[in-house]
């Protein structure tokens, strides 16, 4: 089993700003304990979140979802999630699956500090260990202000159950053509604008995209630029 590690800097300042230092691997067994000092930390007020990773090397899919699953609510109270050192890894992976859309990072804990317009904290915090459990899934992601709909009204598909991914997947590809630079969140977007009762998550989004190798934009400015000269 992994271990994991997480330990919450307050500054003795009277701000709303949390350090949350993290360090071991992120995984389907320790993101509970995550999930677990983020919601001790809504509950308290404390919407202004850096996740310190300098000691993380791996987060899994399900660490990933706990950062996003919350941050609609963290926003919606005028606070917000930044990331602060990220190894090369793990940052190789947040801007493969375009966290970076979402989520912004940082090169160190005082330069987030400072996005959030406070001033870099030189000590005088206090530290305490926060753990254990409790799970969450991925739900919502910011929504965007513009309209995302290369599908027409009268090309409305309803989904019915155990189809939903094989026409949601036709949905995807067919946007991709029409413009291969949409993120994963706007297609995302496409589908619940093209398809009536769509339960398709980001994460199936992702599954949809990998199933086509077209998880990077390369990928998918290739795709696109093939599809259009065949047809």
């Amino acid at each position: 089993m992994e271990n994991i590690k997480i330990s919450v800097s307050e500054s003795s300042r009277d701000d709303t700003i949390s350090a949350v230092r993290v360090d071991g691997v992120i995984d389907t067994l320790t993101a509970t304990q995550l999930e677990e000092v983020l919601d001790k930390l809504i509950k308290r007020g404390r919407f202004g979140i850096i996740l310190d990773l300098a000691g993380v090397d791996y987060i899994s899919s399900a660490g990933w979802g706990i950062f996003i699953s919350r941050i609609k609510e963290i926003r919606d109270n005028n606070g917000d999630i930044k990331l602060a050192n990220m190894v090369p890894n793990v940052l190789e992976i947040y801007e493969l699956l375009e966290f970076d859309n979402i989520l912004s990072s940082y090169e160190s804990v005082n330069s987030a500090r400072a996005a959030f317009g406070n001033p870099p904290d030189t000590g005088g915090a206090k530290k305490k260990a926060l753990t254990n459990s409790d799970r969450t899934t991925i739900e919502e992601l910011p929504t965007f202000s513009q309209s995302v709909n290369p599908v027409k009204a009268s090309e409305k598909i309803k989904v019915h159950s155990g189809r939903a991914e094989t026409r949601a997947e036709k949905v995807i590809l067919g946007a991709i053509v029409e413009d291969p630079f949409y993120t994963i969140s706007e297609l995302r977007l496409v589908l619940e604008e093209s398809l009536f009762d769509s339960r398709i998550s980001w994460w199936g989004v992702f599954r949809i995209l990998r199933k086509n190798n077209l998880i990077s934009r390369r990928a998918r400015f290739r795709y696109a630029r093939r599809m259009s000269r065949r047809a």
